[in-house]
């Protein structure tokens, strides 16, 4: 067929779909509105899907929720998600799971997650999972993280290392974290880790860490050992920021300088501390500064001080008004 017939035949089917529309023909009404979102024009489309999902078609009533959610209405956005999940349609009860959880109804949210979840949505096993395994409750988070991690979900499988990891399977954890390296980007599991850390959960973030450092991310061996710091776990930490320093990163080797200088070797901790400041770390410039002045060496005190204060960095001048401050004391 010519390009001519098919594009005659579009329009005649184009005009014949907008009759059927125009008498109240709901599928009609629905394809009219995909149409019209396919070009762009959002005023009409939520006027077709508006008209659809009032006619009763689940389709049209979950379309017309994400276009009103994508226009900052998510109250009237919930409504048809609402009616869409309770004319059984399984992505409207997970997206319906996901507003919930936004406004902080994190009853609802598991609710309607653990309905999509048996209807088989992927997206709300990982987020029902993600859910319980915050509330602690891990039986039933490996079940949901395990079901979805078996489909292919990369939230599921860092999840359910983290779930391994909690329940001291860390083993078993390490080929999920692997399998979500191999499915998704370095750079995306950071952020998911750094969500996580942000959130204070410290458990998934060292699994998204765990991830990113499977998938070569040349940063998250340090950040993995930051949260294992953060944890107590100082042999762990100590390990992964052996690693990072190895590939010359200065904020492992600071760290490694505050683990030396916390089991009270000033030795190593010193050694660890000039490497970083040769890279430029900041925080490497105090430290210094504060195990000269400690030791009396007032004037390299002084100098490292100095260098950062002269970066810009508040504390490293601080630390300098304070060294001039208390200069007769010492």
């Amino acid at each position: 067929m010519g390009d001519g017939k098919r594009k005659w035949n579009t329009r005649v089917d184009d005009y014949l779909n907008r009759k059927a529309a125009e008498r109240g023909h709901v599928i009609a009404m629905a394809r009219m509105g995909s149409t019209a979102l396919e070009r762009g024009d959002l005023d009409e489309a939520e006027a077709w899907f508006r008209k659809a999902a009032e006619g009763g078609d689940r389709v049209a009533m979950g379309n017309l929720a994400h276009l009103l959610t994508e226009r900052g209405v998510p109250e009237q956005a919930e409504r048809w998600y609402r009616e869409a999940a309770t004319a059984g349609d399984s992505h409207a009860m997970s997206l319906l799971g996901n507003l919930c959880a936004k406004r902080g109804d994190s009853d609802a949210a598991q609710d309607w997650w653990r309905r999509a979840a048996a209807e088989g949505r992927v997206e709300a096993m990982a987020e029902l999972a993600r859910a319980l395994h915050r509330r602690g409750e891990l039986e039933e988070a490996e079940y949901w993280a395990g079901e979805a991690a078996e489909a292919g979900n990369v939230e599921g499988m860092i999840t359910l290392g983290a779930v391994l990891c909690d329940t001291g399977r860390t083993s078993e954890a390490d080929p999920w974290w692997r399998k979500a390296s191999e499915e998704a980007d370095a750079t995306s599991l950071i952020k998911l880790g750094h969500q996580a850390q942000q959130r204070g959960d410290l458990t998934r973030a060292e699994s998204c860490y765990h991830a990113a450092a499977a998938a070569g991310a040349p940063d998250a061996a340090v950040r993995l050992g930051l949260v294992l710091h953060r944890r107590g776990e100082l042999d762990a930490a100590e390990r992964w920021y052996l690693k990072a320093a190895k590939r010359g990163d200065a904020a492992a080797m600071t760290n490694l300088g505050v683990l030396a200088n916390d089991r009270n070797d000033p030795g190593e901790a010193t050694a660890w501390y000039r490497k970083a400041a040769e890279l430029g770390s900041v925080p490497a410039y105090t430290n210094l500064g504060r195990l000269a002045a400690d030791h009396g060496n007032f004037q390299e005190a002084e100098h490292w001080f100095r260098a950062a204060a002269d970066t810009g960095d508040q504390a490293g001048l601080k630390d300098l008004e304070e060294l001039y401050r208390n200069r007769q004391r010492y």
